[in-house]
């Protein structure tokens, strides 16, 4: 019996809708800079829907406001990091469901709580 993809990820995901920003370059060449909606977040990475074909090894971007270190006197940064495309798959005739793995960082929360 094959293992199912929860079983494989190391670390646990927790479904949310948090607004994120991405930028690299996609499939056809093109550089990009656009705000999404991350559906699914752990501590090491997450996935999120584009319109955009992004191929599996590709680096990215991401940025979550209000999601870094806190700052004295200033509050929550931003969390910044960069990623790499594990997965992207055809949602539907619009979207693609990308996941990436952050490279180096990871959040400092990923309870529901946190996020």
């Amino acid at each position: 019996m094959e293992p199912s993809d929860d079983n494989k990820r190391s670390q646990r995901r927790v479904e949310v809708a948090i607004a994120i920003r991405v930028q690299g370059v996609d499939s056809a060449g093109m550089t990009y800079d656009e705000g999404a909606t991350a559906l699914e977040v752990s501590r090491r990475g997450l996935s999120f829907l584009t319109k955009r074909e992004l191929a599996v090894f590709a680096t990215l971007t991401v940025v979550i406001p209000g999601r870094g270190p806190v700052r004295p006197e200033e509050g929550p940064s931003d969390f910044f990091t960069e990623a790499t495309v594990v997965r992207s798959v055809k949602e539907d005739e619009e979207f693609y469901r990308v996941g990436v793995r952050f490279m180096g960082a990871t959040l400092p929360m990923y309870s529901a709580e946190g996020i």
